[in-house]
């Protein structure tokens, strides 16, 4: 689908104007979570709008549901900054379940409303394997043996942070010497509720596990499924930048807010050389994020799924960074549950923590460049 840059422009202004009176408003007390029941309504609303789909089938204009140019990656990216700007976990919740629906799509298959994604392994990103075997499809036994374990849903437990409510997920596994898409109801899983992560306060955590014989798996041909996932990879590693982006941006407003108010040794503490460098520092993150995306408002298949882990590696680390220092700049009372800088900060590890991490990031890029772990 074609669409010009004022129609993106418009668009993403509607998308800021609902993240803004609707999620915003809904998340402003950042000691209180939005209540499951909240989201859902939330997330009824915004496929009502078209933010995110309504149903496997109706094609229109949600996210991620087109990425062959540059405008509709653009809408993309912009879209979940304006979501995480407003609230990451809702963001990260409605960024996993449309890609969910780009990649059952991908596959011909029919997923319900609010099927959510798993775009890794049950551990990380399986250092070099993964990276190597989606560059150039040829591995070692060594190779072969860490894929079928990490991808192993039968034997092991894979941790989902989701809404409440998944019907279903779709995650990658490991059939006959090559990946496939399997497809599970959550009567076809077993589940175990998990204590509240370190953020992204509005989800809930599960361990899973493949209890079930019947759950469909899909197996397409190798090179369409290196393509496929790579693509899921590529979006899902965009994704967690972008609503970071956003999420800071809100830091950065709270920082130079409260800079502008507050009081010490006799004036302004925005005047103060030691806030000014901190305000400087959360300036520098957030305008590299932007950039960094920016560079990425082009055909998804013309994005380097490597260019994609490096940028995430350095970028998040910055953005976690940044948010420490909106926490530094209110002082003590930035430590604080109902100040906001707390929560920004603890969200920021989560996404900085999703999909493997950075660490592990590191590993597949070395693979990804033909090194070895």
């Amino acid at each position: 689908m074609l669409v010009e840059r004022e129609d993106t422009r418009v668009m993403l202004a509607e998308v800021g104007r609902f993240a803004q009176e609707r999620i915003a408003a809904a998340a402003a007390r950042p000691e209180t979570p939005i209540a499951p029941s909240v989201l859902e309504q939330l997330t009824h609303e915004a496929a009502e709008l078209g933010i995110i789909h309504t149903a496997a089938g109706e094609n229109g204009f949600s996210i991620w549901e087109h990425s062959e140019n540059a405008e509709s990656m653009a809408f993309n990216i912009g879209a979940l900054t304006h979501l995480g700007r407003a609230n990451p976990g809702v963001a990260f919740s409605w960024h996993r379940l449309t890609l969910a629906r780009a990649v059952a799509g991908s596959l011909g298959l029919t997923v319900p409303f609010g099927t959510t994604l798993v775009s890794t392994g049950h551990y990380g990103l399986a250092q070099t394997s993964a990276a190597r075997w989606l560059k150039a499809g040829a591995l070692g036994a060594d190779d072969l043996a860490l894929l079928s374990d990490w991808l192993d849903r039968t034997t092991h437990t894979t941790t989902l942070t989701a809404h409440a409510s998944w019907p279903a997920l779709l995650w990658p596994v490991w059939r006959e010497g090559r990946m496939a898409w399997q497809y599970a109801r959550r009567d076809q899983l077993e589940i175990t509720a998990c204590r509240p992560q370190h953020g992204l306060d509005e989800l809930s955590a599960f361990q899973l596990r493949d209890a079930s014989s019947v759950a469909d798996v899909t197996t397409i041909d190798e090179a369409a499924s290196r393509r496929l996932w790579s693509r899921a990879l590529t979006m899902d590693f965009i994704g967690l930048l972008a609503i970071a982006a956003g999420a800071l941006a809100r830091g950065q407003q709270l920082a130079t807010d409260f800079a502008g108010i507050r009081r010490q040794g006799g004036k302004i503490i925005a005047g103060h050389a030691a806030v000014q460098q901190m305000l400087s520092d959360i300036e520098v993150a957030r305008h590299g994020a932007d950039l960094a995306l920016s560079s990425f408002a082009r055909p998804l298949d013309d994005i380097d799924l490597g260019g994609v882990v490096a940028t995430r590696i350095s970028a998040h680390a910055q953005l976690c960074d940044a948010a420490n220092q909106v926490m530094q700049v209110h002082g003590g009372i930035g430590y604080m549950r109902d100040a906001g800088p707390e929560k920004l900060v603890r969200d920021q590890h989560m996404l900085k923590l999703q999909s493997g991490g950075t660490r592990d990031a590191s590993l597949f890029l070395a693979g990804w460049m033909g090194g070895d772990a």
